[in-house]
């Protein structure tokens, strides 16, 4: 075989080669760790001391340093773009629907629906649905709340609302199942809770 010829048949495996499709797969590095469950802090009130060694082990959390790669396509597939605020329910635009505010503290849960113009279209609560004292904090009280809520839309012809939710309360996800409950359809569900990431200063440690 002759020098020119096993060049042109290696030039010619390249192409072949090179014009295969290969599929890729998108992938996002998440930090994963576990938290320790012992502090510092925990040990000082105990009365317990602790070596200079165990502080690293004892603080922050452990395997923090470890990184996973994990398929997110399927993932990223559901989140909304921006192609989401055009999209048409009901023939209404996404951006348009009525939105339902839900205050969901330890004591009451709250609800205000507005129209795109930020105007109360209706409100409500535990206290005015009947329920007294310690029985607004329950989760019962929440759904009752968010099917009287969904009764007064459906009412008004409004089938089709976005849900904003704002706090930990009993009542935060059954508030938003009542709305199903009374016939409305609830096309987003977007959490609002504020986080705090230092907070209030933290009492001081106990010294014997």
């Amino acid at each position: 075989m002759s020098f020119r010829r096993l060049v042109s048949d290696l030039g010619r495996l390249c192409i072949q080669t090179a014009s295969q499709s290969v599929a890729v797969q998108q992938q996002r590095t998440i930090h994963a760790s576990v938290r320790a469950a012992d502090s510092i802090r925990d040990a000082h009130r105990q009365g317990t001391r602790v070596a200079a060694g165990r502080v690293e082990t004892m603080e922050g959390t452990t395997g923090a340093g470890t990184q996973t790669a994990v398929n997110t396509s399927s993932l990223d597939a559901r989140l909304p773009t921006a192609e989401t605020l055009k999209q048409q329910f009901d023939g209404v635009a996404y951006h348009e629907l009525p939105v339902v505010y839900i205050r969901a503290s330890k004591n009451n849960t709250l609800v205000t629906v507005t129209d795109t113009k930020h105007e109360v279209i209706t409100s409500t609560s535990c206290r005015l649905e009947g329920f007294k004292n310690a029985r607004k904090k329950t989760t019962i009280a929440g759904q009752t709340t968010g099917v009287a809520a969904g009764q007064r839309l459906v009412r008004r012809g409004i089938r089709t609302v976005r849900v904003q939710v704002k706090g930990i309360g009993p009542g935060r996800m059954t508030c938003v199942k009542g709305l199903t409950v009374a016939g409305v359809r609830v096309v987003s569900i977007t959490d609002h809770t504020p986080l705090c990431e230092l907070g209030p200063r933290p009492r001081k440690i106990r010294r014997i």
